[in-house]
Formats: C-alpha cells, structure tokens, sequence
C-alpha cells in the first residue's frame, strides 16, 4: 500500500493550528496517510555584525518555535506526522516541496503571521495556489 503524503504548512498562527487540526481529524483513522509538517523561515540577510553561526541558530529556534505547538497537537491526536523546516521564499518551498514529496494535497490556514507583507505582496495562500500542482485545502 503506498503511503499518501499530505502537507501542512506551519508557521505557528492560530489558522495554521487550525489546518493541522482538520487535517489530523480528517485522516485519523487513515493508515497510509503521513502528515508532512513544515515551516519555511525567510532567509535573513548576511550582516557584518551578525555572525552566520548566529544567524543559522536564529532560524533554528523560529523553525522549533513553529513547529513546537504541532508537534503537541500531532501527539494529541496521535497522528502519523514527519517535521521538516526549509529557508527561502514561504510559497514557492511550499509548492516545490509539496512536488518534490509527491504530496496529495496542501492543507493551510488563510491567515498567517505575516499579515503586513501579505497586504503587499499577495498571501501565501493565494501564491501556493497559483504555484502548486496538487489541490490546497484552506482552513479558516
């Protein structure tokens, strides 16, 4: 039986949260679906009075600082759930992650934590959609 990836994008928001929940309800008692979890932290610029070393230990603890609250919510509903965190653009890892793991489909929350760049640059979701391959799930 092959195994039907499902990916959840996480930033930490409350609408991610909410994503995370549908999706681990709406596949509990699926045995060949793995919840793809991951977060994508926008690479910050090199800096002469930032160390790349500090650098690399700040998008560490902002992916651990995303991901914390999912992985609570997957042990609650004992869901089956692999963690992944990338750097670069949010939409466009989302998409080519979600085709380079072959997932089934995107389940995402409207409203993430970057609500001022959303208003000048486009959402997420809306970017994931327009880039992706596979149907996305939004959650409010």
């Amino acid at each position: 039986m092959t195994t039907r990836n499902i990916l959840v994008p996480m930033d930490g928001s409350r609408a991610a949260l909410h994503a995370l929940e549908y999706a681990a309800k709406r596949f509990r008692d699926s045995d060949n679906t793995c919840l793809l979890i991951l977060t994508v932290q926008p690479r910050l610029p090199s800096s002469r009075t930032v160390t790349k070393a500090m650098i690399a230990e700040y998008h560490e603890r902002q992916s651990e600082d995303a991901l914390a609250p999912a992985r609570a919510l997957v042990e609650k509903h004992g869901s089956v759930a692999q963690f992944y965190s990338r750097l670069g653009d949010p939409a466009t890892e989302i998409a080519a992650f979600a085709k380079r793991t072959r997932c089934a489909e995107i389940i995402m929350g409207t409203r993430g934590l970057g609500r001022v760049s959303g208003m000048l640059l486009g959402s997420v979701a809306q970017k994931v959609i327009s880039l992706g391959h596979v149907p996305v799930v939004l959650v409010k």
